[in-house]
C-alpha cells in the first residue's frame, strides 16, 4: 500500500511493506517534496513522485487535506444499516456551511458504547463534492493509481495503533506549522480528536525570543533548563495546549466510561522547542514521550525528525488496512 499526502508545504509519499504480523512493517519508500500552494506545481511534482516510486501500479490511499473536510461526531440514527448514510445527512445538514446536496458523507462508528446507558455516538466525514472532485482529478491526472481517500485522523490513527499504548488507551498531540490536532484512540479504534489552534511557528517564536531557547541548541534535548522556567510567551502557548488536553482526556474518560489513557505521544516536529516535552510532562498526570517511527517501522535508513513530521500522513495512509472507501 502507498500513501500520499497533499500538504499546504508540500507532497509527501510513502510505501508500507507487511511481511507478517510478528514483523515491524516495512517502510519501503519515504519522501517528501515541497511545492507551496501553487496547483500547477503540486501536479508537477506528483506525476514526478508518481513516476520515480511507480505510484501508478500500487494501491495508493490519498489523504483529503485537513482543510477540505469536517469530522463530526454525532447522535447515531436507529435506523437499519443501509438508511444510515442517508439518516446522518439529516443529522449534518445544519452542522455544516454549505448546502446538505453539496455534500459527500461517509461514517464510521465507536465501539463499546452499549454499557453507557447513554445515546450512541459515531462519527461522520463532510466534504464539498467539488473538493473530493478536484482531490480526485489531482491524483489521477498525475498518474497515481487511487484506491482509497482518507482522511488525516484516521491516517494518524494508523500509526497510534502500532504504539503498545493502544491497546488501553492513548493520546496523540500532533503540531502542524500553523496549528495542531489531537486525537485518542485505543485498540485501532478512534475515540477523539479536536482541532488545536496553536502550531509550531508559535512556539518557535515564542522560544526563540529568548536567547538560550534559539536554534542550534543539541537537537535531542527535550528538558527544562536549569531554572525550570519558560519564557513567558511560550508557556502561555503550552499551557493553552495543556488544558485542551486535560479536557480531551476527561472528556474521553467521562462520555465513554473507559480507564484513563496510558499516556501521550507527541508526533515529531520539523522545529524544535526545548522544554516543551517536559512542560507538558509535569502538567498532565499521565506519561508523556515524544514518537519516533525509527522504532516502530523497519526502516532503511534513519529518519530525521523532520522528515517524520513531513511524511507522517503519508506514512499513515501507506499503513491503512480496511478496505472501506471514503
Amino acid at each position: 500500500m502507498a500513501g500520499i499526502s497533499l500538504l499546504p508545504a508540500g507532497i509527501g509519499v510513502a510505501r508500507i511493506i507487511r511481511q507478517s504480523v510478528e514483523e515491524l512493517p516495512v517502510l519501503a519508500i519515504v519522501e517528501f517534496r515541497t511545492t507551496g500552494n501553487d496547483t500547477e506545481r503540486q501536479q508537477q511534482v506528483l506525476a514526478e513522485l508518481v513516476q520515480s516510486h511507480h505510484l501508478d501500479t500500487a494501491s495508493c490511499t490519498s489523504v483529503i487535506r485537513q482543510s477540505e473536510h469536517s469530522l463530526l461526531l454525532v447522535e447515531a440514527p436507529t435506523v437499519e444499516a443501509s438508511e444510515l448514510k442517508a439518516a446522518v445527512r439529516w443529522r449534518v445538514k445544519e452542522l455544516i456551511d454549505f448546502h446538505i446536496d453539496d455534500a459527500v458523507i461517509d461514517v464510521f462508528d465507536i465501539p463499546g458504547q452499549e454499557e453507557r446507558g447513554r445515546p450512541r455516538m459515531m462519527y461522520v466525514v463532510v466534504s464539498r463534492v467539488t473538493a473530493v472532485q478536484k482531490h480526485i482529478d489531482l491524483l489521477e491526472s498525475s498518474g497515481a493509481h487511487l484506491t482509497i481517500i482518507d482522511t488525516p485522523e484516521l491516517a494518524l490513527r494508523n500509526i497510534t495503533s502500532l504504539l503498545p499504548e493502544d491497546n488501553t488507551g492513548v493520546a496523540m498531540l500532533r503540531l502542524n506549522a500553523q496549528n495542531g490536532s489531537l486525537l485518542i484512540t485505543r485498540q485501532n479504534s478512534l475515540y477523539l480528536s479536536r482541532d488545536l489552534e496553536t502550531g509550531v511557528e508559535q512556539l518557535f517564536t515564542e522560544a526563540s525570543a529568548v536567547p538560550q531557547y534559539q536554534a542550534g541548541e543539541n537537537e535531542m534535548e527535550l528538558n527544562l533548563p536549569d531554572d525550570n522556567s519558560l519564557p513567558p510567551g511560550l508557556q502561555h502557548l503550552l499551557d493553552n495546549i495543556v488544558l485542551e488536553v486535560q479536557r480531551s482526556l476527561d472528556y474521553y474518560e467521562s462520555h465513554f466510561s473507559l480507564p484513563s489513557v496510558s499516556g501521550l505521544v507527541i508526533a515529531p516536529m520539523e522545529k524544535h522547542i526545548p522544554g516543551m516535552m517536559a512542560y507538558i510532562a509535569s502538567q498532565l498526570g499521565v506519561p508523556v514521550r515524544m514518537l519516533d517511527l525509527n522504532n516502530m517501522l523497519d526502516c532503511p535508513e534513519h529518519l530525521s525528525d523532520e522528515l517524520q513530521a513531513q511524511s507522517l500522513l503519508a506514512i499513515g495512509a501507506a499503513l491503512r488496512q480496511e478496505a472501506k472507501v471514503l
